[in-house]
């Protein structure tokens, strides 16, 4: 899996260079997790500006994610249409955000 892990403060952003986030890529993306898991920031961020399909086997890495970093805060950014509307329909969205950039997920909450 192509990727790339940007550390930001308290912030890991990981932007995916994947076009298609599938039981293909899924385990891999688990994999690279569990290898950073110790330092991943207090808030991780998806990048899946490059994902443009996705199916049930990368919700599940993505809700893997969830459950392994119960502590963390986790975003998702730049999601092109059908991932959002995947997002939605499984209701996922309600919990982990959406955001259409970067800036915004790590913008503080008011």
């Amino acid at each position: 899996m192509q990727f790339d892990i940007i550390e930001k403060g308290q912030y890991t952003v990981i932007q995916v260079k994947e076009a298609r986030f599938d039981a293909k890529l899924a385990p891999s993306f688990r994999e690279e997790l569990e290898k950073i898991q110790g330092n991943i920031r207090e808030h991780l961020v998806l990048d899946f500006g490059d994902v443009r399909f996705m199916d049930s086997s990368g919700l599940g890495a993505v809700m893997g994610a969830y459950k392994m970093l119960p502590n963390t805060k986790i975003s998702i950014v730049n999601p092109q249409k059908p991932i959002l509307d995947l997002l939605k329909l499984t209701r996922i969205d309600k919990l982990i955000l959406s955001h259409p950039t970067i800036e915004d997920a790590l913008a503080p909450t008011t």
